[in-house]
């Protein structure tokens, strides 16, 4: 990838982030009904993996972190894991060692299990 498509990509994931802090800053999931509403959720009244991301996301921007672990303890857990495939995305050759890992079938596969075991223990607990 050319350093100038790179830079592109990168602008606009940091734009796009922006919005999406702003977005999230300003409307509450809570009382909004512009907010998409889990499918999952609405057909078989059991939380999937991902509920309360929203929720969790708005608490976490206003400060309130017992809020946001209320909402989604896991994606709080797993979130230093997501920032770091985040970078790996847009910078592989910085440690193609880490690159590795993070795609390795044993990680992939570890971290699908953890998130099929929250889906199921959030709905048991």
């Amino acid at each position: 990838m050319t350093v100038a498509k790179r830079r592109i990509i990168t602008i606009t994931a940091l734009a796009l982030f922006i919005f999406l802090a702003v977005f999230y800053f300003t409307v509450n999931p809570e009382v909004s009904r512009a907010m998409p509403q889990c499918v999952f959720h609405r057909l078989t009244g059991l939380d999937c993996p991902g509920c309360g991301s929203q929720r969790m996301i708005h608490a976490l921007l206003h400060a309130d972190l017992a809020a946001a672990w209320r909402h989604n303890p896991f994606l709080i857990c797993i979130s230093p894991v997501i920032l770091i495939y985040v970078w790996l995305e847009f910078f592989p050759d910085k440690t193609p060692r880490l690159f590795r890992i993070f795609h390795s079938t044993t990680m992939i596969s570890a971290i699908g299990a953890a998130i099929l075991a929250w889906g199921v223990l959030r709905n048991i607990l």
